[in-house]
């Protein structure tokens, strides 16, 4: 997972509460809190999650098989810098965010098809596998480190190696880890912030600095 505190892409120690609600339609489901520090900056994590219900060796109940998960700290603002984005890639984006809280699973399988396609289409990497692409795609020159980890993060913290399916059919819905979901949005809005927002800004920024340099009778920059 990403820290929303600190950006730091790690693998968290996770705990969990006991059942804090049980569900009124169907007994065999329930809600808990799932918790964790982040190791990098010690800040904490809470996700809010339903599940089947079980009991553990001491009694106390708790859920696993995870339908549905949201964090609910700290809370997550929307990705707001989008005018930059094709709109192809968007459109799965702002769908991968709707559907999180009713279906991580879902938006999980969701971003990690959009991550297959901007590593396919923007940076022409084409391999037999999403973990294979990654990997070509972290050893790319002009690549900052903070983006090759995150990315990389979707390799190791997702496991592909042990889910064939996330790894060669990024849009099949299958289980995902704690957190995974939301983690996987971070990683395509840094994504998207490297590959789109940066370079039309620095493209913007110049050309306003060449109009200048024009009227006072200076060379634009290249």
């Amino acid at each position: 997972m990403i820290c929303p505190h600190c950006s730091t892409a790690a693998k968290y120690d996770w705990r969990t509460t006991s059942v804090i609600k049980f569900d009124d339609e169907k007994e065999s489901l329930g809600t808990e809190l799932s918790y964790a520090t982040c190791p990098n900056c010690e800040e904490i994590v809470i996700l809010l999650q339903r599940g089947e219900i079980f009991h553990d060796e001491i009694g106390t109940c708790h859920v696993n098989h995870i339908e549905w998960q949201k964090m609910i700290y700290p809370k997550k603002e929307n990705f707001t810098n989008s005018e930059d984005i094709p709109k192809l890639y968007l459109e799965d984006y702002e769908e991968s965010i709707k559907v999180l809280s009713a279906s991580p699973k879902a938006s999980a399988a969701l971003s990690r098809r959009l991550l297959q396609n901007i590593l396919r289409e923007k940076y022409k990497i084409k391999e037999k596998s999403l973990a294979q692409e990654i990997l070509k795609f972290i050893e790319l020159d002009g690549i900052p480190s903070h983006l090759t980890n995150a990315v990389d993060a979707v390799r190791n913290i997702g496991n592909l190696a042990a889910h064939p399916t996330k790894n060669n059919n990024t849009g099949e819905i299958v289980s995902v880890e704690n957190g995974e979901a939301e983690w996987l949005i971070e990683v395509i809005e840094a994504l998207f912030d490297f590959t789109f927002i940066q370079p039309l800004k620095l493209q913007r920024r110049r050309k306003e600095l060449n109009l200048k340099l024009k009227k006072v009778g200076k060379p634009k920059m290249k």
